[in-house]
């Protein structure tokens, strides 16, 4: 796991995405958005990653990279399904926000900056890198801009 950061009042922390490794363990339990990153994720790894941080209370999912989209459907598709299965599924008192972002710098920008919910109070932003690090050039280079765009 990376250093953390602290933008706009929000704890900000990088987790990679390593099946090797129990990177859920470094999700916070409350009050949180993620940034999901995934370009070429398979179906699999996608299905756990979204169960998983349904089960750590994500309040909010902001995905970003050439699948933002496809995950996104995904999320909504398994928030709806365990609202409306016979067998109760696991899902947090609060309703789930989800948004897909194209442009990649924008869509860190606005989870950390602008994303708002009235039901609960985005303490901690988590990008959850799937891409084995291929886009942590551009979450860096989004991270010194916010950092800049704070400082002044």
């Amino acid at each position: 796991m990376k250093p953390d950061y602290f933008l706009y009042g929000r704890r900000v922390i990088l987790v990679e995405y390593d099946t090797a490794m129990n990177w859920s363990s470094s999700l916070p339990n409350a009050n949180w958005l993620c940034i999901l990153v995934s370009d070429d994720c398979e179906r699999r790894y996608l299905d756990e990653v979204i169960s998983k941080i349904i089960g750590k209370d994500v309040g909010w999912v902001a995905t970003i990279g050439n699948q933002c989209e496809l995950v996104h459907d995904l999320i909504d598709e398994e928030i709806a399904f365990r609202q409306v299965d016979i067998e109760p599924l696991y899902l947090p008192k609060h309703d789930i926000m989800t948004t897909f972002h194209h442009d990649f710098a924008d869509g860190i920008w606005f989870s950390i900056v602008a994303a708002h919910d009235d039901d609960f109070e985005i303490e901690t932003v988590v990008i959850l890198d799937l891409t084995r690090g291929a886009r942590n050039d551009e979450i860096q280079a989004a991270l010194k801009s916010i950092s800049d765009e704070e400082a002044h």
